[in-house]
């Protein structure tokens, strides 16, 4: 008695005609085998066994001599969803002619599959993968932390990719030293205020540097130069930063020695009164509704601005922008720089009995150096005029 042995399905293929074509057929031939075999694959209704069975045809057509045949077969496959992954790092490391268009392409490039070709390809390889639109957390990581500057600039092109803060920071890390980087990093809304106050502290330093080298001003006048600007652009970042951004930026400023009675005093003359009050909340220690009460509360404030340990010399200014502030709230307007600065001169010098007459010429220069362009030259005008008066 004879028993059949089990013989595998073979879904009614006769691989060997494939395999002949290959061996013996011409270009044309094989181009054409190339095409039937692609739209067979990027058929839903083909079963899996099916694609396996096609497989070994497809890998030698990847890797046919004739580069037409190569090119024909994986402009076609460029377009399926799935794709084996021998195949698929055959075509990867094919010249770079038909490697690339295919990697910009794919589809059937997963996380893992990325990071394969990060890891093993060339910088070319690289910078394509570089402009996915789909490229991966995984494979952002991998750019960030070890490629090369050429390949994380065209990252930061890539108006798909959302970083994540500590992505930017191993990025100025890295590159911020080089102005393409550089640039890139500081025209994204996204890059983390930290980054923008340290970039302004080091080009501070820089100016610094380059007066002193080159004499051009006297130390003082070079080192107030030098203060005042970069003072300017770091409330610049903070008047823009977002709810979440701000807190993060104004401790960043407090553990390193960088909140400064002046800072606060420029942003209230300034009227950002948000960034006074992160400020406040960071030297108090206190809850944010807490500081807001005191500051806008009328007869507060004082125990508030004791507590922060400010100095005296700036009370009656804050003093002011903060009733200016509770007015301004109080009676739904909407100040402008200028407008706001004007009345905190008008409360500094009709508003507080219990303010010393000295007082007024020295909270006149605080405003008169710290507030929008207008109001400085107002807030002049008025001190000489009550020396004068003296």
């Amino acid at each position: 008695m004879h028993h059949n042995e089990k013989q595998e399905p073979t879904f009614g293929l006769d691989i060997q005609v494939f395999m002949d074509v290959i061996a013996c057929g011409d270009a044309r031939r094989r181009t054409s085998l190339a095409l039937q075999i692609a739209r067979f694959l990027a058929d839903p209704a083909t079963l899996a066994g099916e694609r396996e069975q096609v497989m070994p045809a497809a890998r030698r057509l990847a890797a046919d001599e004739d580069f037409s045949v190569r090119r024909a077969f994986v402009e076609a496959l460029s377009r399926l969803e799935t794709l084996d992954a021998d195949l698929l790092f055959t075509i990867v490391s094919d010249d770079e002619d038909i490697a690339l268009p295919f990697l910009s392409q794919t589809p059937a490039l997963d996380s893992l599959r990325m990071l394969a070709v990060l890891r093993a390809g060339g910088q070319a390889h690289q910078a394509v993968i570089a402009t996915r639109p789909d490229l991966s957390r995984e494979a952002v990581e991998v750019i960030t932390r070890e490629l090369s500057l050429p390949v994380n600039a065209l990252l930061l092109e890539n108006p798909a990719v959302k970083f994540m803060p500590e992505q930017f920071r191993t990025l100025y890390q890295r590159f911020g030293a080089e102005r393409e980087i550089l640039d890139l990093l500081l025209e994204r809304p996204d890059l983390p205020p930290v980054i923008r106050i340290v970039q302004a502290r080091r080009a501070a330093s820089n100016i610094h540097t380059l007066l002193a080298e080159h004499d051009w001003l006297p130390s003082a006048q070079a080192a107030e130069l030098v203060v005042d600007a970069e003072e300017t652009t770091t409330l610049d970042i903070l008047s823009n930063a977002g709810p979440h951004d701000l807190p993060q930026a104004v401790a960043f400023l407090l553990g390193n020695e960088m909140l400064t009675p002046s800072l606060i005093v420029h942003a209230a003359c300034q009227g950002a009164m948000h960034v006074v009050a992160e400020c406040l909340v960071s030297l108090s220690g206190l809850p944010r509704r807490r500081v807001e009460e005191q500051m806008y509360a009328r007869g507060k404030f004082k125990s508030l601005h004791t507590r922060c340990g400010l100095p005296k010399s700036c009370y009656w200014t804050l003093q002011a922008a903060c009733d200016v502030a509770g007015d301004e709230q109080e009676d739904g307007l909407h100040l402008s720089a200028d407008e706001f600065g004007a009345m905190i001169i008008e409360n500094i010098l009709t508003r507080y009995e219990a303010m010393p007459l000295s007082e007024q010429p020295r909270n006149l220069n605080l405003v008169g150096r710290y507030a929008a362009q207008k109001t400085r030259h107002l807030a002049a005008r008025l001190r000489a005029d009550l020396q004068r008066a003296a």
